[in-house]
This record gives C-alpha cells, sequence and structure tokens, in this order.
C-alpha cells in the first residue's frame, strides 16, 4: 500500500494519475507524512482531487442535488468538505471533513476548536437537510415531517482515518451492525455533543 501511492488512475481510468502531487514518505491510517512526521496529504484530499479510482467524484455536482443512489455531490467551504462515505451506514451518510489535516481525531481537539466543531455539524445537518428532502433520498418522509439526524466520531484506535472527519447520519441505520458501529456512548463512538462539551470545559475531561 505504502508503495502504491507514487501514483493513482484517476476515475474511469486504469493508468497513471499522472499530476498527482507527490506525498510523504510514510502512510498509515490513510495519511502521508513528511520526513518530519508532519501530515501532507490524507486520502481524502485524493478523493477531492479525483485521484481514487475506486471512488470517483464528480466534484461539479451539487452534494444536495447528487442522485440517489450514487456516490457522487460534493460540498466545499472555506474551512470543510463534505461528501458521501463511500460505504454508507444509513439512509443518507455524510462525511464533514475539515481542510486542516493536521487534526488527527477527536481526542486533538480543543478549546480553540470551538467554532470548528460547531461549523462540522451545521454543514452536515444543512447538507442532510436538502438530500432528505427530495423524493428520491432513501430518508425521505412524505410529508414534510423529516428523518431523525445523527452526528458522530469514531474515538481511536477505532478511527480508520487519521484525518478528522464526521459522520453525518439521516437514520435509519441500515442494518443492525451499522448502528452498532457508530452507537453513541461506546468506547468507539463519541456523539457530537459530547464532543463539543469535552472542547468547551476540557478541565472537566482530565
Amino acid at each position: 500500500r505504502a508503495a502504491a501511492h507514487a501514483c493513482r488512475s484517476p476515475p474511469g481510468s486504469m493508468g497513471i494519475a499522472l499530476g498527482r502531487p507527490a506525498a510523504g514518505p510514510r502512510f498509515a491510517k490513510g495519511v502521508w507524512y513528511d520526513e518530519h512526521g508532519r501530515p501532507e496529504r490524507s486520502v481524502y484530499d485524493d478523493l477531492r482531487d479525483g485521484f481514487q479510482a475506486s471512488r470517483p467524484l464528480d466534484r461539479r455536482v451539487k452534494l444536495a442535488d447528487a442522485p440517489h443512489p450514487g456516490f457522487d455531490g460534493y460540498y466545499e467551504d472555506e474551512v470543510v468538505m463534505a461528501f458521501v462515505t463511500k460505504s454508507p451506514c444509513a439512509a443518507e451518510h455524510l462525511l464533514v471533513v475539515p481542510k486542516d489535516r493536521s487534526l488527527r481525531s477527536v481526542r486533538d481537539l480543543g478549546p480553540e476548536h470551538e467554532d470548528l466543531v460547531i461549523h462540522l455539524r451545521r454543514v452536515g445537518e444543512a447538507q442532510l437537510r436538502l438530500r432528505a428532502a427530495r423524493a428520491d433520498s432513501p430518508a425521505y418522509v412524505p410529508g414534510g415531517a423529516g428523518p431523525e439526524f445523527e452526528f458522530s466520531f469514531h474515538v481511536p484506535p477505532f478511527n480508520s482515518i487519521d484525518h478528522l472527519h464526521l459522520h453525518a447520519f439521516a437514520l435509519p441505520f441500515n442494518t443492525v451492525a451499522r448502528r452498532v458501529k457508530y452507537w453513541p456512548g461506546t468506547p468507539w463512538c463519541m456523539t457530537h455533543e459530547r464532543a463539543l462539551a469535552r472542547v468547551r470545559q476540557p478541565e472537566s475531561n482530565r
């Protein structure tokens, strides 16, 4: 896997991904690091830039307008990017990822990140509402009532990618096993509410 990062195939191609930015020499949990251990690039950067052949993404399609089922659709602002995860676990399942890749997990969040934590949820909820309001969404509820939402982070060492990301769900979950994977309050899953409380009162979490 480490050797494979030197060249990637762009969407729809089996050839070499020409133009992919060079990445650091060490790869671990979805992140490339330079010789000093600083994160240079993550698999989410690859996804955004079109260098994941197994997970094509058309950034020209707005996330709110992307068809169901499917994995197209992209949202971006100055702080975060958002898209459909490659393995949806609920009726709607989005990832909201800060552009600051130095944040590896929820454990790296401090009081200075309060605005970011709030923004992650605001973006996730706004995009979920837009998608779930469409009749082709698995989360669509006739009559305008709308589905229930959940927002959570996986806690190390149970996170799969060392680039912080918020899971945004429109319920229900697809299976019981996937519900358990994101069960609130377990050692492996922290709700957004809990993460925000930790950021606001760090002394109480020691």
